[in-house]
């Protein structure tokens, strides 16, 4: 007569489970993997507002050759910290972002380490660059 599954098996099959079927943005969050160890630096004009709306804030911008750039700052706590708010940069207004883009060239991403906006500086990962 076979044993029926222990409690421990039961927990460990259901954590098991519940990873497999999470949905990928919430694994692959975080990562850095995708994007390049080099710097870069572009400079456009902001199309959507900084966001504090999930995990990261964000904002996009429209570069010189008409690329939209998706941008990702760090957690809006961290970004608040380094004195960037929701409201500071206003749409049509010309930044300059600074960090790590997408390895995909035909991705326009970048997480960004620092902004610079109205001739004021945003250390937003002061530690990484």
């Amino acid at each position: 007569m076979r044993k029926p599954f222990s409690m421990k098996w039961m927990y460990l099959l259901a954590a098991l489970v519940a990873v497999v079927l999470l949905p990928r943005p919430v694994l692959a969050h975080h990562g850095w993997g995708g994007n390049e160890d080099k710097l870069s630096e572009v400079t456009g004009t902001v199309t959507t507002a900084v966001s504090f709306a999930g995990p990261h804030a964000t904002m996009k911008l429209k570069d010189a050759d008409g690329h939209v750039w998706d941008v990702t700052l760090a957690p809006p706590a961290r970004t608040g910290q380094s004195g960037l708010k929701e409201s500071t940069i206003p749409v049509g207004a010309s930044v300059m972002i600074h960090g790590h883009r997408a390895k995909d060239a035909k991705k326009y991403e970048m997480k960004v380490t620092r902004l610079t906006f109205g001739g004021t500086l945003y250390k937003i990962y002061p530690d990484m660059d």
